[in-house]
């Protein structure tokens, strides 16, 4: 081969090298900032997905309600498992993450200072009763101590302790009390429930 030739074949070989450096393409820099818009735009999303507690002060909670049983209001903080109560008749209104309005009170009751208590009456006879305004069905639950032994009494009048504050939240001043449930099972610390009625004399 002639150093025409070889001159000739490394300068195609330069020409070609040449032509495919020009051709390299870097990839170019991700734009991460729609992305992060776009997570952001998510999380929020996710924040308004609650249900929201209007009260009749005002106040306003961000929560997940879990139920509502007789007074009371069962709600989760948002992120948490840890289930709260609330008395519900505190609560005006709720807007459910669903859209759904629910009214629970027009108007803010009349609380009772929980110190009247004392003038609440319970009763077990029906005929104390008759001819009185039912204000609220009721629950109270008392619970011994793993570490001393409580007795079904000592529970249950603790218990009925416990009815009389609720009925003197809602204006009661008797409660009848419809039902007991008591456990004592080895093993599981004793309890006294009572079940019960508060009624007004006008």
């Amino acid at each position: 081969m002639t150093m025409k030739k070889i001159t000739l074949v490394f300068l195609v070989l330069f020409c070609a090298i040449n032509y495919v450096d020009a051709q390299v393409i870097y990839p170019e820099e991700t734009d991460t900032t729609t992305n992060q818009v776009e997570k952001e735009n998510n999380t929020s999303d996710k924040e308004e997905q609650t249900d929201i507690i209007y009260q009749h002060d005002g106040t306003e909670m961000k929560v997940n309600v879990k139920k509502i049983y007789l007074n009371d209001l069962y709600y989760s903080l948002p992120g948490e498992t840890k289930v709260n109560k609330m008395d519900q008749r505190l609560v005006h209104k709720i807007k459910y993450k669903t859209g759904k309005i629910e009214i629970l009170n027009e108007t803010a009751p009349a609380v009772r200072e929980v110190g009247d208590y004392r003038k609440v009456k319970v009763t077990y006879n029906e005929e104390e009763v008759e001819g009185l305004i039912e204000v609220a069905k009721l629950e109270a639950k008392a619970e011994g101590s793993d570490r001393r032994y409580s007795t079904p009494k000592a529970l249950e009048r603790t218990a009925v302790i416990v009815l009389r504050r609720k009925a003197a939240l809602v204006n009661g001043e008797i409660v009848l009390i419809t039902g007991k449930k008591t456990n004592v099972a080895f093993g599981e610390i004793p309890s006294v429930t009572l079940y019960g009625t508060a009624y007004s004399y006008r």
